[in-house]
């Protein structure tokens, strides 16, 4: 009963090799943009030499992410396409998804961290303003009011 078509549906041979044809071409146009969004990123100027960098990291981070999400995706829909039956299209599925949060979670303390060091590093007068205002409080008066 376990190889019966109506309890453990399977699919095609033929369909799954339309699927890994169809995932292939997919991969490749994704290249191709990410290439072009790439070279455009490269493109853009920025009026300081500081912006531009921090631009730059912050564009390669994000450009690191989307590849690598999209690497995973068309790896989980290659192995669905090798996939003999839906019970085990749903536990590579199920998997996947497992995986791809504990990877959106690590993603997201990245970019948070690069976010707040390019702001911080774009603001050096505020991450300053308060340790000036103490010294120069201290300096002035020889002592400190603490």
């Amino acid at each position: 009963m376990s190889n019966d078509p109506i309890t453990k549906p399977e699919i095609p041979e033929p369909l799954r090799g339309m699927m890994k044809m169809s995932i292939e071409q997919a991969k490749q146009a994704f290249d191709t943009f990410v290439s072009t969004s790439e070279n455009a990123w490269k493109s853009i100027e920025s009026n300081s030499q500081g912006a531009r960098t921090s631009l730059h990291a912050l564009n390669t981070k994000i450009a690191d992410i989307t590849r690598s999400n999209a690497e995973a995706n068309f790896a989980l829909v290659m192995k669905l396409a090798e996939s003999k039956d839906v019970q085990q299209a749903l536990e590579l599925q199920s998997e996947h998804v497992r995986k791809q949060m504990e990877t959106f979670t690590r993603q997201l303390e990245e970019l948070r961290d690069l976010t707040t060091k390019i702001i911080q590093e774009a603001n050096p007068a505020k991450t300053d303003a308060g340790t000036s205002a103490e010294s120069s409080s201290v300096s002035r008066s020889g002592y400190s009011e603490a």
